[in-house]
């Protein structure tokens, strides 16, 4: 039983004949005349006497009608709920995110979610050691980052992020393809301070350049000077520039990215972790 019927019941026994109801309901005779039979159906017994003069309640339908107008008024007041709640459901979502996160996949995650959840809308703030800040200050519903800046959070892992050592075009043979961790400690090392490579790299030169940014580019633009080398994970160079030269870097440094919830997130912030833990599972 569903509360069209329902209502047409009720509009049907105000406006006193089929015909009447049908031009309230914006419909034709015959669809109002079905849909009382599929209603007298479910219900086993005739509820509406019918006659020249119109329509009225049978003994049995004088009976049943205060049910039957109470699970109207329920089934309206169930769907006015619904409907908020689709529409808290449908509010912002708030994500704080590692630039080189919203440059390569997350683009193709929004798209799918608002696929999935028409009218969700997106805030997206770009940062990375003011990550946990905004988060615990409920500036943002949730963190894409790494697991050094996250953890203390309602932590999800999603994936590991290699990092690569990155060097001017022309200082090693083109042949090399790998270089240790000790050889390239012996070069000039450009390195934001916020890009924490002290938490990922076993040796570190003890010459560097400080760059007081998380823009990767700025970085990648001055080792391309040959000013120095870099280390950075495979995500932020997935649009690295012309005259550098990525080669492994052994052994293999990684950072783990992931999702990261306050204590009491919101729905949507909560659904959007889901979906993406759907998305992309862990790889150790």
């Amino acid at each position: 039983m569903d509360n069209r019927k329902l209502h047409a019941l009720i509009t049907t026994l105000r406006a006193g004949s089929f015909n009447k109801a049908a031009q309230e309901l914006n419909c034709t005779q015959s669809a109002v005349t079905q849909m009382m039979n599929a209603l007298e159906n479910e219900l086993g017994c005739k509820i509406l006497a019918r006659s020249h003069s119109g329509v009225r309640l049978t003994p049995a339908g004088e009976t049943l009608y205060p049910l039957l107008s109470e699970a109207d008024a329920a089934l309206e007041r169930l769907a006015d709920r619904a409907r908020a709640l689709s529409q808290e459901d449908a509010q912002v979502i708030r994500i704080g995110s590692f630039s080189s996160i919203s440059n390569t996949w997350l683009p193709k995650i929004l798209r799918a979610y608002q696929d999935a959840f028409p009218g969700t809308s997106f805030d997206i703030r770009i940062g990375t050691d003011t990550l946990p800040q905004w988060l615990q200050e409920n500036q943002i519903d949730l963190a894409l980052g790494d697991a050094s800046r996250c953890r203390s959070f309602q932590w999800y892992p999603l994936m590991d992020d290699p990092y690569y050592a990155v060097m001017p075009a022309g200082l090693l043979p083109e042949d090399k393809t790998a270089i240790t961790q000790e050889e390239f400690a012996q070069y000039t090392l450009i390195m934001a301070p916020m890009n924490a490579l002290e938490a990922h790299l076993a040796v570190l030169s003890n010459q560097r350049i400080n760059v007081s940014s998380d823009d990767d580019s700025s970085i990648l633009s001055i080792v391309a000077q040959g000013l120095g080398v870099t280390a950075m994970p495979k995500l932020s160079l997935r649009n690295s520039m012309e005259d550098l030269r990525i080669l492994d870097l052994l052994p293999v440094p990684k950072r783990v990215l992931g999702v990261a919830l306050p204590k009491n997130p919101s729905r949507s912030a909560a659904s959007f972790a889901t979906f993406l833990r759907r998305h992309y599972s862990y790889q150790a």
